[in-house]
């Protein structure tokens, strides 16, 4: 208790210290930007948000990352991305992430039972949370991650936040870019996207990306260094018509395949495995939707969003993580898990946004409904010596409606006032082949209120009190008892203070907020070994674990220091606490959340040698953090070091990178059981993420005519 009490002190200390330092600054070229101009530079538009709000205007802890840095960094996934975000964070055990944390709230895996998400995953307006397919990012104009519940414009998938992707839109000048990338690992990438208007009324876009490489792992058993490899293709058509001036349609065919290996279990948490039957993690989504935008007067627009997709992920592993010689003298010892998912979900959404100049001085409101039905199909078959020794077969079945509102209102000189609601009611049903049957139905709600203060053109400040939820959820497990099969809503109360600054003419830009969020009925996920020797005996317990509590600190800046040098730096802070926890979630009363780690940071500088050479150093970090709420083993703590140099053209651009430099070994997700024979102690084992990579990336834009 006391160290506890100790780290609350020294953390809210840190936190106020460096906040206070961030706003000093702020404040301090608040005065010198009162005499600067306008930079004539377009604006980055947050979509994300309840109603399409500017970067400089969001009164919300949000961080965007453009079409150009996607680029320098790495187009084919997310995850290099994360690296280099306060206050998020994923879990590995996939060929590829689909499960994240921000703030510390997220799921870690899904195994069995229901998809109950907390951060949302959103692409160009349609929810795909859980795909991991849907965060393939070349030909991507922008990534945004919302910090905090987001309980207005996405509901229950945004307990903790989201992830909001806005893919390249046809333009009615025909042009377009190219790509190709090389490096260690038997890296290959290339990828095309162009388009242009194919009438007057009627424009497209078609995009194509295709990546491979070995995936770090050499299989020692068969030889093999590919048995952990990722390859994969995106393919995605846009056709944008617009009949009159004030309406226009997008249609989007959207085709993902990750037809990736999974070979990254070892009982050595390195890089060099045994197992003798390697797993697979698959992933295809096909996905249709049909966007609509009509101006129903100069101050109102609808906007609909139509949307259908499948996706079917094989996931499978070698549950032993070895082979019979390996394990030697001891007795045979070969397990392998293989899970069938099938996801199918249909979704409509509308919203209407408008002015009412009339309504206490040009109020701005926003209102919405809602539809999903989602339906998963999941078989999994577990197999001792090749014989199935367990099998589940199930059926999930979700119909979700949900109606929102959004009123924003100055009430005063430089004062403005936003506030809203969702209501949201799910109906579930579950059924499967050990004869669990479930109906629950959740009727939810959430919404925030927010007052904000322009303290310049330049600089204000915002303070916001948010209800994000989550809707319960079934253990499948029939080994449970009853009273423990069921589980309720979670809710989360935040409470954040901020500030935004764009100053200098725009060279300095900056933001940082404090917040404190208090979940209610918190969920909490354990994985149970039942039986020592084998390693694929897990029953999985999720249940309400009364309270917990977070607070943190986040801030960005980004200062070009002169004409030839620019620096971006981001940090957060974070303590979280599990402060209520059921006896039978054993000993986590006290503890922090699992993948929250207490402090992060990314330092980035670029400096350009002349008008074509430039050359970008930068290194990233995070605190070390528990990785399961099962058990208290953690990760390390790690700093990871990049360095690109580019060769700019007019039309081309020729990028030389390396990502973790120095070869820091670190984890991204953590166990702790028993898996070696004979005795089968618990012990630690590791997921580890990319080691050293480097190569080069060819980049040339066309058209525009």
């Amino acid at each position: 208790m006391v160290r506890s009490l100790a780290a609350r002190v020294l953390f809210v200390r840190s936190a106020f210290t460096f906040s206070y330092s961030v706003f000093f600054l702020g404040m301090c070229f608040v005065g010198i930007s009162a005499f600067a101009e306008e930079a004539d530079v377009a604006p980055i538009v947050v979509t994300g948000a309840a109603r399409n709000e500017s970067l400089d205007e969001m009164q919300a802890s949000v961080s965007v990352v453009t079409e150009a840095e996607i680029l320098e960094s790495d187009p084919s996934f997310f995850q290099n991305q994360i690296l280099q975000l306060p206050n998020v964070n994923f879990s590995g055990g996939t060929a590829r992430p689909r499960f994240f944390q921000i703030r510390g709230i997220g799921e870690l895996e899904q195994y069995e039972g229901a998809p109950n998400s907390s951060v949302a995953v959103i692409v160009d307006d349609v929810d795909l949370t859980g795909i991991g397919a849907a965060l393939t990012l070349f030909d991507v104009e922008q990534l945004e991650v919302h910090r905090g519940p987001q309980p207005i414009r996405f509901g229950s998938s945004a307990l903790a936040g989201a992830i909001n992707v806005v893919t390249g839109a046809p333009t009615e000048q025909f042009d377009g870019m190219a790509l190709l990338s090389a490096g260690n690992d038997s890296l290959f990438s290339a990828g095309i996207a162009s388009g242009g208007a194919l009438t007057d009324t009627l424009s497209m876009r078609v995009t194509a990306f295709g990546h491979r490489q070995d995936g770090f792992r050499d299989n020692e058993f068969s030889g093999a260094t590919d048995t952990n490899e990722r390859e994969e293709f995106t393919g995605r058509a846009k056709f944008l018509l617009q009949p009159s001036d004030d309406t226009q349609f997008t249609l989007t065919l959207t085709n993902v395949d990750l037809n990736n290996g999974y070979d990254a279990f070892t009982i050595f948490n390195g890089f060099d495995t045994q197992s003798d039957r390697p797993g697979r993690d698959e992933e295809r989504l096909r996905l249709v939707s049909l966007q609509g935008r009509v101006e129903l007067s100069p101050e109102t627009t609808l906007q609909t969003t139509t949307s259908l997709y499948r996706s079917e992920v094989d996931y499978s592993f070698d549950g032993d993580w070895g082979n019979n010689p390996f394990w030697a003298p001891f007795d045979p010892y070969d397990f392998f898990s293989d899970s069938d998912r099938e996801r199918t979900v249909f979704a409509q959404q509308f919203r209407v946004t408008g002015a009412a100049p009339e309504l206490l001085g040009s109020a701005e409101y926003l209102l919405g409904g809602f539809f999903q039905s989602l339906e998963e199909k999941t078989v999994t078959r577990e197999f001792a010596d090749d014989q199935i020794f367990d099998f589940l077969d199930s059926d999930y079945q979700a119909d979700t409606y949900a109606t929102f509102a959004h009123l924003k209102i100055p009430f005063a000189d430089r004062w403005s006032l936003s506030t809203g609601v969702r209501g949201e009611y799910r109906d579930t049903r579950y059924r499967d082949s050990r004869e669990s049957f479930f109906v629950p139905d959740d009727l939810m709600w959430g919404g925030n209120v927010m007052v904000q203060r322009d303290h310049s053109e330049d600089f204000f400040s915002y303070l916001l009190l948010s209800r994000g939820f989550r809707g319960g959820g079934f253990n499948a497990s029939p080994s449970l008892m009853e009273d423990r099969r069921e589980y309720s809503p979670e809710s989360l109360i935040n409470v954040e203070f901020g500030n935004r600054f764009s100053l200098l003419d725009g060279e300095l830009k900056g933001a940082v907020n404090l917040f404190f969020n208090k979940r209610d009925d918190q969920q909490v996920k354990l994985g149970l070994q039942v039986d020592p020797a084998d390693p694929l005996s897990f029953t999985f317990l999720t249940d309400n674990a009364a309270r917990g509590e977070g607070a943190g600190l986040e801030a960005e800046l980004d200062y070009q220091l002169s004409e030839s040098l620019v620096f971006r730096v981001n940090g957060a802070l974070l303590h979280t606490e599990i402060t209520s926890a059921d006896p039978l979630l054993g000993g986590i009363e006290g503890r922090d959340q699992s993948h929250a780690p207490n402090w992060q940071y990314a330092v980035m500088g670029e400096y350009f040698l002349s008008d074509a050479f430039s050359a970008m150093a930068g290194v990233s970090g995070r605190d070390s953090f528990y990785f399961d709420d099962s058990h208290d083993e953690k990760s390390g703590v790690y700093n990871l070091f990049h360095a690109s140099l580019r060769y700019s053209a007019p039309s081309w651009d020729l990028l030389f990178w390396g990502r973790n430099l120095t070869d820091k070994e670190y984890a991204v997700r953590g166990f702790f059981f028993g898996n070696e024979p004979p005795d089968f102690p618990a012990t630690q084992y590791v997921q580890l993420g990319d080691p050293r990579s480097f190569g080069v990336t060819w980049t040339y834009h066309f058209g525009g005519i």
